[in-house]
């Protein structure tokens, strides 16, 4: 169940469109501000690239239970390996599965796209700090 919710939560840091602008952001998926800021790990209210990456490290140790390397369907509870082909597992692998094989490598995960973080980043100095979230709030809301 920690796997699918672990996946689920790196599936809100993409957006509905894959290349979104600042002025598009209202295209991010529910929770995708919560998610970046789960990865301020210094608690600035700033996430810098570095952060992400630590925070996805993080949760990548959580999604690939059986420590093969990969996320897969093996890596999800018996009871929840029907949602393998669920439209948003199926969306996390067309986003992060960059091989093509139906799993997503620890690397594919880790440094796989941030297009949250990148239209938060509206400055695009490589931080988003507690100002740029405040924005992503507000254009979410609006």
């Amino acid at each position: 169940m920690r796997a699918l919710s672990i996946a689920l939560a790196a599936l809100a840091m993409i957006p509905t469109l894959a290349h979104a602008t600042p002025a598009r952001a209202t295209a991010l998926p529910e929770g995708a501000a919560d998610r970046l800021r789960e990865a301020d790990a210094n608690g600035d209210g700033a996430i810098s690239r570095a952060e992400l990456g630590a925070w996805r490290v993080s949760q990548w140790q959580r999604m690939d239970r059986n420590g093969d390397g990969a996320f897969s369907r093996d890596d999800l509870p018996a009871l929840m390996r029907s949602r393998w082909d669920s439209d948003r597992l199926v969306k996390l692998r067309q986003v992060y599965d960059r091989n093509g094989d139906g799993r997503i490598s620890r690397t594919e995960f880790v440094d796989g796209p941030a297009p949250a973080f990148e239209a938060a980043d509206t400055n695009r100095d490589g931080v988003v700090s507690a100002q740029e979230m405040r924005a992503l709030k507000a254009r979410k809301a609006g």
